[in-house]
This record gives structure tokens, sequence and C-alpha cells, in this order.
């Protein structure tokens, strides 16, 4: 992400001039004032300018890669974050490199961490919420499969004896691929209790699929 800081004699000044120095049109940029600057007196003597910090407006996802790659940067890690896709509410960024076990941790617990500290720092940059996902070398794509294909054992259960089956403690996001999963099923219905680090998500036949 491109930004710089500039002073001009009004704010407005030194926005334009910040926009030109990033080689970016005006509608390109946002900023933060840093001083509203004073006049002089009689317009001339003792006056200070405005200051701003200018940087390259950009979307969610792309925010999202460049705060991780900071992060990787500060960590010593030799990885590189690229935005992988976007959509409406959410975004991917996978992280490629040589040292992606640090990245990934045990049971995923570091991507994990990362994806929180990504997330809360982005959302504090934009009103709307934006779900962000990170993924190091198809470590996400393996979980999520392993989630499905337990889900769909505990499923066959389900429907061969009727009973409800209770999964172990998993993240919301781990939860929301089970959910989604079986989310237009016609036999199988999934929700969430417990409170905390306890939630579970249980898998149930749904009431028309009984008898």
């Amino acid at each position: 992400m491109r930004k710089t800081r500039i002073k001009g004699k009004t704010i407005e000044d030194a926005v334009d001039s910040a926009a030109k120095i990033l080689g970016l049109e005006r509608g390109q940029v946002e900023y933060r004032v840093i001083s509203e600057g004073k006049p002089g007196m009689l317009g001339v003597f003792g006056g200070e300018e405005a200051e701003v910090e200018v940087r390259e407006k950009i979307g969610p996802g792309q925010m999202a890669c460049d705060v991780l790659q900071e992060i990787l940067n500060h960590m010593g890690l030799l990885a590189v974050a690229e935005l992988k896709e976007e959509g409406q509410g959410e975004a991917t960024v996978n992280i490629k490199g040589e040292e992606l076990g640090q990245v990934i941790g045990k049971d995923g617990a570091m991507l994990k961490a990362l994806q929180t500290l990504v997330s809360i720092m982005v959302g504090r940059e934009f009103a709307e919420r934006v779900r962000i996902y990170l993924d190091a070398g198809g470590y996400r794509e393996r979980h999520e499969n392993a989630l499905k294909r337990l889900a769909q054992e505990a499923a066959k259960d389900v429907e061969a004896t009727g009973n409800e089956k209770v999964l172990p403690p998993m993240s919301a996001a781990d939860r929301r691929v089970i959910h989604m999963l079986f989310k237009d099923s016609e036999t199988i219905s999934t929700f969430s209790k417990g409170e905390g680090a306890d939630r579970r998500l249980v898998i149930a036949l749904k009431q028309n699929a009984i008898g």
C-alpha cells in the first residue's frame, strides 16, 4: 500500500500534492489529518502548514494482504502474502514461502492467530464486517476436507440410527464449514450448543426426515 506524509497550505492542497506524488487520482486516495495548520498574522507571518498522511485507497482484501505481509516481515519469515480471492463481505489471502510450518503452527494454531489479528486490524478500517481467511500451502483446503469427512461420517450414523451426533469443540470458522456443507440437505440439520471454548456443533435428522 503506497502512502506518504506531506504538508501544504491547506489540507486539500496537501492531499492533492500527495496524490500526485503517489501517481494517483484524487479519488484513489484517502487521508488522515495530522495537523490542520493555522493561519499566520495578516495571513503571512507565524503560520503553520497543514500536514496529512495520504495513502492509496484499497479494499479490505488488499489491506489484509498488506497487513499480513508486514507481520510476516517482522517475524523474519521468508513468506509472501498474496490476495487469492475477494467477494462480497469476505476475502482469502494465501501465504507462499519456504517456512510455512512456522506460519501454520501446531494444528493450525499460528495460522488461526494470524487470521484473528489481521481480521481485527482490517475491521478497524472498514465499517462493514469482512471475513478474512488465511491459507498457507493448501492447509486450509486440507483442513476443511478433513472436517467435511468427519461431518459426513457422523451424518451417516445419524441417518442410520436417528440419534444426534455431537462433534468435538471447534472454532466458529470450522463450525461454519459444516453448517454450509449441510445447508441444502433434505435429511440433515446442524446447530450449535454450549458456550465459549466448549461450544459444539450438533448433527441431527430434520423433522420431516424422521419416520
